[in-house]
């Protein structure tokens, strides 16, 4: 994926590594482990583009690959990602997917 880095010049960073987009006053954030980059595009758009590769909203502010989390915690209601030093929230209403998607995980490695 092509992205703006914050001095305004582009790069590429691949799928795998990101961990969820996120929208703050009409501006697109793809969040990875090595920092957050702008993307020049609507959060519905990138929905509609990565749904069949592991990315769901669990939030109307972000859309999360769910093969990065690395777990959940239902009174903050948030999903975290790097040892805990990012997260991204989980609305009510998807929080029940969100924890029968997450007990398929743990029952496929057990």
């Amino acid at each position: 994926m092509r992205v703006l880095q914050k001095d305004g010049s582009s790069c590429d960073i691949p799928e795998e590594e990101i961990l969820y987009f996120s929208n703050y006053k009409n501006t697109i954030f793809v969040h990875t482990k090595e920092g957050e980059f702008v993307l020049p595009t609507t959060l519905s758009d990138l929905f509609t583009a990565y749904e069949g590769k592991g990315f769901k909203r669990l939030d109307r502010s972000n859309v999360v690959n769910i093969n990065n989390i690395e777990g959940y915690d239902s009174e903050r209601k948030i999903v975290y990602f790097n040892h805990g030093e990012q997260f991204a929230t989980v609305s009510e209403s998807n929080e029940p997917r969100l924890k029968k998607y997450l007990s398929t995980l743990k029952k496929d490695s057990d």
